[in-house]
């Protein structure tokens, strides 16, 4: 980010920026903490989920209106104007995020995952977790550092954790059918899956908007052809 004549622009950029990438961490910190609950029915964790969703709720907050009130008196250009502009955006994206890992954590506290009785189920929401996580994670090291190259391969890259959540799905199904007894503890799976498929298209969204930020260009379908025959071997 070039530096500007007037000093207090630059602050009020860097703080835009920083709240962002503050904002982005208590969300990886959210997913992190699914992981676990996913793997060990902590419902203590789960609580502390849902209550520290407020914090980042607040940040967004205070995140679009420092981007308003920026818009308003510096009526930014270029470079800046992207950064300022999208900035509302991805702290709604970040903001739906956390909402999702509050989400499965209230899924979770009405239940119990041990009764569910499928641990290769719980196994692949682990691993939707984790890829979810760290696609969520490298789009935002592009937009700390002002790159698009990892979004790229983010946004191309959606229809793998797509493949995930319908593998889950059928999985979930099956055990339905084979254990229909089991069905109220199950269903709760399918809704927790939703969730982190929604995180990835929340992840693919921010993808979308650093590219923006740092070229100025809009992803289109076309591009996303391009990329695919460009990284065909």
């Amino acid at each position: 980010m070039s530096d500007h004549i007037v000093s207090s622009f630059d602050e009020e950029l860097n703080e835009i920026t920083d709240g962002l990438i503050n904002m982005g961490a208590l969300v990886l910190a959210a997913l992190r903490s699914v992981e676990e609950i996913l793997k060990n029915d902590d419902h203590n964790l789960a609580q502390k989920i849902i209550d520290n969703d407020l914090q980042i709720n607040d940040l967004g907050q205070s995140i679009e209106i420092k981007a308003f009130n920026t818009l308003a008196s510096r009526q930014p250009m270029a470079f800046d104007l992207r950064l300022v502009f999208s900035a509302v955006k991805m702290s709604l994206y970040l903001e739906r995020c956390g909402d999702m890992c509050k989400g499965i954590s209230k899924r979770i506290l009405k239940g119990d995952l041990t009764e569910a009785d499928s641990p290769n189920t719980i196994e692949s929401l682990v691993t939707l977790t984790n890829r979810v996580y760290e696609n969520l994670s490298l789009v935002l090291e592009d937009y700390a550092a002002r790159t698009s190259e990892k979004s790229l391969e983010v946004w191309s890259s959606d229809n793998e954790i797509d493949s995930i959540y319908s593998d889950i799905l059928m999985e979930i199904l099956n055990n339905i059918k084979s254990k229909p007894e089991a069905i109220e503890a199950l269903v709760p799976l399918f809704f927790i899956a939703r969730y982190l498929e929604r995180v990835g298209d929340q992840a693919t969204n921010i993808a979308e908007v650093t590219h923006f930020i740092v070229t100025g260009e809009v992803l289109t379908d076309e591009k996303e052809i391009q990329i695919e025959n460009e990284t065909t071997f």
